[in-house]
Parts: C-alpha cells; structure tokens; sequence
C-alpha cells in the first residue's frame, strides 16, 4: 500500500495523535493488506471491495477477537479509506455500509470510598523518597482523574503553586486546568522538597521521576500503582486507570455535575462521560432496595 506513508504522516504530523495511536493504525491497516494478499486478493486500494472487508471481518471474528478490538480495527481502515477519499486515491470508500457487532457495554469498575481511606492511609507508604512519591502519584490520579500518559508527561511548568491547579496535556495536545485539593497540594510540596534535597539539578523538566531521577515512564508507574492497590482491593485491574474511573464515579456519587466531570477527565464528548452514571445509578437503586418497604 503505497498510500499508507502518506496517510500515517497525516495523523501523526497533522492530527497529532500518539505514537500508540499511530502504532494502531498502522498495524490495522498492515494486517488488513496481509490478510487480501494471502487470500490472493490484491492489497492495492484501488481493487479492495466490500466483500473483501467482510472476509476479514469474518477470519477475525472466527479467531475470537473481541468486539471491541473488530470495531477499532474496522475504524483504522475507515480513516485511512476516508483519507484515500479526500485526496482522490480511490473513488469510493469500500468502509461505507458495513455492519459491525454491538459491543456490550460494561460499567467502570472503582474502589469504594471507605477503601480509598484505607489504601491512601499515610501508615501505608514509607517516609523515604520512593514512599512520598508513590503516595503523591497515588493520591495525583484520584484527585485529578488524569490518564496515564497525562501524568508521564507533566513538567514542573504543569504546577501552578499560587492557583494550585494543574495544566494537564490530554489527547491531540488538548490542555485542560484541573484545581487540586490543599490535601494534593501539601503532598506536592512533600514530594518536591524530598525530590530536590535527594536528587538535586536534575537534567530534565519532567515532574514525576523513578528512583534514580531519570522520567518516569508507564511500566514503572503501572507497577506502582499496582504494589499499593494490591493492598486494599480485589478487583481484577489495579490500574492508574481504575483510579479514574473510581475519580470519575466518587465525583458523581457526590453531586458534581456531569459536564464538569467530562471536563476534568478531558473528554470529547458528554457519551464518554455518561457511562459512569450507569454506576451511580446502580448504585441508587440498591439504596432503594435496601431502603423503600416494599422495594
């Protein structure tokens, strides 16, 4: 596929998604091209029908992907037909009228809040530099509902110390500002005065760093989270990402307003958002099953 060059340069250079992002695309469309060559089909865009798309659609479903996974790879090749479309390389997007399967929502799971207490108690963490960082990371995801990548990537630039708010860098560079707790802020402090007295001048502008003051990267932070989860809940994911998720619900849960919480997670749109209802509606109706008397 000649064309492929052209268009990963077009969403990495000019809808400036992330390098895992372009990754993707890249190897969707790749296995696509693979797929209609061993088939003994052509891989040229110019001949791949409707029935070609559908063929793969079945070999996949037959190799028991999910429907998740179908459906972002179907959405690969239709930015790339799309992109094919707008520049003239073909005439028709073979995308166009293909059925995929629903994919069946499930609800966020999150940590419940008196578990919260429990895992981000102070008696929990050692009082050395390794232990008043993982604390502040910890305590970073549930009071900002920031993503992974989000957190890796802010700088001491990010840290506005007189507002006491945080300039978070979303996806396709979208900056949002995000208020902290006096909690957060405190522990923000802790852990810069231990960073600087331990680590000195350090070489890079990067705010969170592994124990040697090199940037901190998304291996070692996953494993972070996951050495204190493992303390306080049994749920399957101790990932940075439950922590959103648990932001995300607690919030909702509490009264905050559903399009102020779309704004702090720094989501596109309000359907993002609104699966974390489905939680707090759950949990209001077993409330009323445990409350009302003929519930």
């Amino acid at each position: 596929m000649k064309t492929l060059q052209p268009f990963i340069n077009y969403i990495k250079v000019e809808k400036r998604y992330s390098r895992y992002t372009v990754r993707a695309y890249s190897d969707d469309i790749s296995q696509f091209a693979a797929f209609c060559q061993d088939q003994s089909s052509s891989a040229d865009i110019q001949f791949v029908t409707q029935s070609d798309i559908r063929e793969w659609i079945l070999h996949l479903l037959n190799s028991g992907i999910s429907a998740r996974s179908l459906r972002r790879k179907i959405a690969s090749l239709n930015a790339y037909y799309k992109f094919c479309l707008r520049n003239q390389f073909i005439t028709v997007n073979p995308v166009e009228g293909i059925i995929l399967p629903r994919i069946d929502k499930k609800l966020p799971e999150f940590i419940k809040e008196t578990t919260i207490d429990t895992i981000f108690g102070e008696e929990q963490f050692e009082k050395s530099f390794s232990g008043i960082r993982d604390r502040f990371v910890l305590e970073l995801f549930y009071a900002t509902g920031m993503r992974l990548s989000e957190l890796i990537n802010l700088t001491e630039d990010s840290y506005d110390a007189q507002k006491g708010e945080l300039k978070i860098l979303g996806k396709r560079n979208k900056e949002r500002i995000v208020p902290l707790t006096k909690h957060v802020i405190s522990l923000m402090d802790d852990y810069k005065k231990i960073r600087s007295e331990q680590m000195g001048q350090l070489s890079h502008n990067f705010l969170i760093i592994n124990d040697n003051g090199t940037p901190a990267y998304s291996r070692m932070i996953q494993r972070l989270v996951r050495k204190h989860l493992i303390k306080g809940t049994t749920l399957d994911k101790k990932s940075p990402h439950l922590l959103r998720h648990t932001f995300a619900t607690h919030m909702l849960n509490n009264g905050a307003d559903l399009n102020a919480v779309k704004e702090l997670l720094g989501h596109a749109n309000l359907a993002a958002t609104e699966i974390y209802t489905h939680t707090t509606y759950e949990k209001l109706r077993s409330i009323y099953k445990q409350a009302h008397p003929r519930a």
